[in-house]
């Protein structure tokens, strides 16, 4: 449903008006994601709180006042940020994404650019968020979880059993031969993914995303080689203990060195299978970052084999989505592993390979939804 705008508005102050929200909206959301990594910068919270001020008062000015809630419950928000009365964290981060979400879809829906959520449900999101501004620190991590239920309702982390008959068919869609060394290797990935509920299904959807990012680039790296690696690279995570896995403090340095053993762990194992070589660089590259900051060697992109490089991608967004989830018992909105993705391309990503996943996701929008 598109919304009614005044009639009386220029044409042309709409349009400055749209040109300013498509720079200061996308802004916002980099904020966010700059504010996960650094909570406390006050400068950062700052100039969201005046973008979203900003925002405000030109809805205002262009007679959009049946918007105005909306902005104005965010701006309670950071209100209640700045004044210390909230803490920042990542399940906050990502009810204010959604929140920008929604804001740009009612401005586009005014714009007739799009569809408009219903009233009553952006009045029910107002109202959550004025409610979390407000309350005291005993209910903040109840709102927080209902309202993120609320904003997107698909979150609900449900595991998935992936059986031969769908692997089999995965590989005949990318043309791969299913051959009994492949099927061993998914074997020993389902039985891996057992060992803890969060990585449940997580195989078939990382082979999926990792395989058609490699057929939108032209298939640079061997596709049964590379099916291999997304097989095998964290098989050596599945034998570190439960309570490392699982664990929500910062690391020891000797369980992040256990942590940082699971490459060479999967690439030792394909040592005996020497036709698997191709395979065993891949995993052992995969935790590598394209500015060298990565591990167990420290290469830099032009070092790191395009598989693994790839494979880092497409591991970080099933992560950031999927695997992350006993900390908030929600996935993360796949808005923010996008924009967190794209936000760190050049840095801890490929450029070259974030290009090719954003181009993949808007082939193949659905597989940011399995």
């Amino acid at each position: 449903m598109a919304l009614p705008r005044p009639v009386d508005i220029p044409q042309d102050l709409l349009e400055d008006f749209r040109l300013d929200t498509r720079e200061q909206l996308p802004r916002c959301e980099q904020l966010l994601i700059e504010l996960e990594r650094h909570p406390d910068d006050s400068a950062r919270l700052r100039e969201l709180f005046r973008l979203i001020h900003t925002i405000k008062g030109s809805l205002g000015y262009v007679g959009l006042n049946q918007l105005l809630p909306l902005p104005q419950a965010i701006e309670d928000v950071l209100g209640s940020l700045r004044e210390g009365d909230l803490q920042f964290d990542s399940l906050l981060g990502d009810i204010l994404l959604l929140s920008l979400d929604q804001l740009r879809n009612l401005i586009d829906a005014t714009l007739g650019l799009g569809e408009a959520p219903p009233p009553q449900q952006i009045a029910n999101q107002c109202q959550a968020l004025q409610a979390l501004a407000s309350a005291p620190a005993s209910r903040q991590s109840e709102i927080r979880r209902t309202l993120l239920q609320h904003l997107d309702p698909s979150t609900r982390l449900q595991p998935v059993e992936v059986g031969n008959g769908q692997l089999q068919q995965l590989l005949e869609t990318y043309d791969i031969e299913a051959e009994a060394d492949l099927l061993f290797f998914a074997e020993l990935m389902n039985a891996s993914e057992q060992r803890s509920p969060y990585w449940h299904g997580r195989g078939l959807r990382l082979l999926d995303l990792a395989l058609s990012m490699n057929e939108t680039a032209g298939k640079p790296v061997e596709p049964g080689q590379l099916a291999a690696a997304v097989c095998l690279h964290d098989l050596g995570m599945a034998f570190l203990p439960l309570d490392l896995l699982h664990k929500n403090s910062e690391l020891s340095r000797e369980e992040r060195r256990q942590m940082q053993s699971h490459p060479r762990q999967a690439c030792e194992l394909l040592k005996r299978m020497p036709a698997w070589s191709t395979a065993g660089e891949i995993i052992l590259q995969h935790q590598e970052h394209a500015d060298g900051s990565g591990y167990p060697k420290g290469l830099r992109e032009a070092e790191i084999h395009p598989g693994a490089l790839l494979l880092s991608v497409a591991d970080t967004f099933d992560a950031r989505t999927h695997e992350r989830a006993h900390q908030t018992l929600s996935k993360r909105p796949r808005l923010r592993a996008i924009l967190e993705i794209n936000n760190l391309s050049g840095q801890q990503f490929s450029a070259r390979w974030v290009e090719v996943f954003n181009r993949t996701l808007q082939v193949r929008p659905a597989l940011a939804h399995l």
